[in-house]
């Protein structure tokens, strides 16, 4: 002791470490089942909430979202919504998304697979995860001829190699769906539509990180 001053005690608990909170960039594609029938539109309000939940504060973090949707009147999927992480823009394209007489969901699949590859070529520290509302019932084979179940699980296996998470947002629909299978062979995961949140979304991307 010096000039009468006690020595000054120093514990583990007094100190502190600033830590810096970080992440890779989400870029979310959502394949939506707008086919014909009695949950096209609950379908497609459920995921303008989610999308724009996401889109939030999606500037600063730099997380996008895409869309993925049926053609109207005809046998193939389209991309509505290409990467962004403008709001307005989400809302505009998910206005006019129309309804489609059958459902593709393997060609759905696959644009979303090629999408998101394209994206990471640009951004490749951008996580990629497909969100895919459907009630499981495809009906368009990928080949004149094909089995539609069988091509969406096949495009379910190559999400998987790809290292795409994948979130299944089951529709119940009139019978049973590949919903199971899907969120099974892309190493996903199935959850009733009623359940799809943006938060849910992001704790599924960094599970599969």
């Amino acid at each position: 002791m010096r000039g009468g001053r006690l020595p000054v005690e120093i514990r583990s608990e007094d100190l502190r470490r600033k830590v810096r909170e970080h992440r890779s960039p989400f870029t979310v594609c959502f394949v939506i089942d707008n086919s014909w029938s009695v949950h096209a539109e609950r379908m497609v309000e459920k995921v303008k909430g989610v999308v724009f939940e996401l889109l939030d504060d999606a500037t600063r973090r730099g997380d996008k979202v895409s869309l993925v949707a049926f053609k109207g009147g005809l046998a193939e999927a389209a991309v509505a919504l290409p990467p962004t992480s403008s709001r307005a823009r989400a809302r505009r394209r998910l206005e006019d998304v129309p309804l489609s007489g059958q459902t593709p969901l393997a060609d759905a699949l696959r644009r979303a697979r090629l999408l998101l590859r394209g994206e990471l070529l640009r951004h490749p520290n951008a996580v990629p995860l497909v969100v895919v509302v459907s009630d499981g019932l495809p009906t368009v084979p990928v080949r004149r001829g094909g089995d539609p179940v069988a091509d969406v699980l096949a495009e379910a296996r190559a999400l998987r190699r790809a290292r795409v998470g994948c979130v299944v947002a089951e529709v119940e629909g009139p019978g049973d769906g590949c919903a199971i299978d899907l969120a099974r062979v892309s190493g996903g995961t199935r959850i009733p539509l009623s359940e799809l949140a943006a938060d849910l979304l992001v704790e599924a991307v960094e599970v599969s990180t």
